[in-house]
């Protein structure tokens, strides 16, 4: 069904599509969204993406339309006057409610026939057949991480296993659940530079600490680099947000203030690591088998002044 939006800001009408259908023999999922000149509404410009039912990696568009005719190539090599030069070209033509032609990829052509469709791409087809899969084990202090990887996205996240009590599995193993799917859906809509690695930071009868790292580009002036850390009490079965909940009556900026703040150090007075308070208002933290690991957290284009400092358990301990 073809869904209707008029921007009222705008001299737009702006409409989307759902389609299905194959590019030679493969079956593919097919969307588009095109906005019409209201001055000339037999030309326009479309996006969207489509992927192959097997692989279910999205892969944009980006086009145009005069009448009913869509020339639209891979959106990684959109130029308005190079089409010819894009890896991938479709050319079609709207009949009814189909459109039909060929795509030329890579200069091997393809018949393509693609029917209109209610269903979304996303949310009903593809989402519903992400599979994770077991791959091994982990095992710190005789309590296990169980390792798993989506089957078409291969992003990979563990799991609360044997020596984790069965309440702790209850609450934490959906977080984990819900942070690998949003990986795996993510890395399918950007798979242009998608890299996510986690590293263990402690395991033990308190606590679980990890982090996740990344490196993602999904347009963009920039790609987008940086780490998130997850720190899982056990005893309260609760996800720490902060480590002040650990530790209220300390002052974590005071403290690393006082032992790492040198004025000499161009690093630090560069990025104002102990001289600007408020980099630290947002601060990742994680725990290992030693201490605590503190992070500042800077706008975008000052995530290399991202680095971490430490405090070790006794020194927390002393200042308490």
């Amino acid at each position: 069904m073809k869904n209707l939006f008029v921007l009222l800001l705008f001299p737009l009408l702006t409409w989307s599509q759902s389609y299905v259908g194959r590019v030679g023999t493969i079956p593919i999922h097919f969307k588009i969204y095109a906005d019409q000149d209201e001055d000339q509404p037999s030309k326009g410009r479309v996006d969207g993406y489509y992927f192959y039912n097997s692989k279910l990696i999205n892969i944009p568009l980006r086009g145009v339309f005069n009448k009913e005719q869509f020339t639209i190539v891979d959106g990684y090599h959109y130029f308005e006057d190079t089409f010819e030069e894009s890896d991938e070209v479709f050319r079609l033509k709207k009949v009814e409610n189909q459109l039909v032609g060929s795509v030329t990829i890579k200069k091997k052509r393809y018949k393509v026939t693609l029917t209109e469709t209610a269903e979304d791409p996303i949310e009903d087809f593809r989402n519903p057949k992400l599979t994770f899969i077991r791959d091994s084990i982990s095992v710190y202090n005789d309590k296990q991480l169980v390792w798993l990887h989506e089957k078409y996205s291969n992003q990979k996240l563990f799991r609360l296993g044997n020596g984790f009590t069965s309440q702790q599995r209850a609450v934490f193993n959906p977080i984990l659940d819900n942070l690998h799917l949003e990986n795996a859906i993510t890395g399918l809509d950007c798979n242009s530079w998608f890299e996510i690695g986690h590293t263990v930071n402690l395991v033990s009868t308190k606590y679980v600490s990890f982090t996740q790292h990344y490196s993602v580009y999904c347009g963009g002036a920039h790609p987008s680099h940086g780490a998130v850390s997850y720190n899982f009490d056990l005893n309260t079965l609760t996800n720490l947000d902060d480590i002040e909940t650990l530790y209220p009556n300390l002052d974590f900026f005071k403290l690393l203030k006082e032992k790492y703040y040198d004025p000499e150090d161009e690093f630090q007075q560069e990025c104002e690591v102990f001289t600007y308070e408020a980099n630290w208002d947002y601060k990742q933290w994680n725990l290992t088998s030693e201490g605590v690991e503190l992070t500042p957290s800077y706008p975008h284009a000052m995530t290399p002044c991202e680095e971490s400092y430490f405090l070790s358990y006794k020194e927390l301990l002393e200042k308490e």
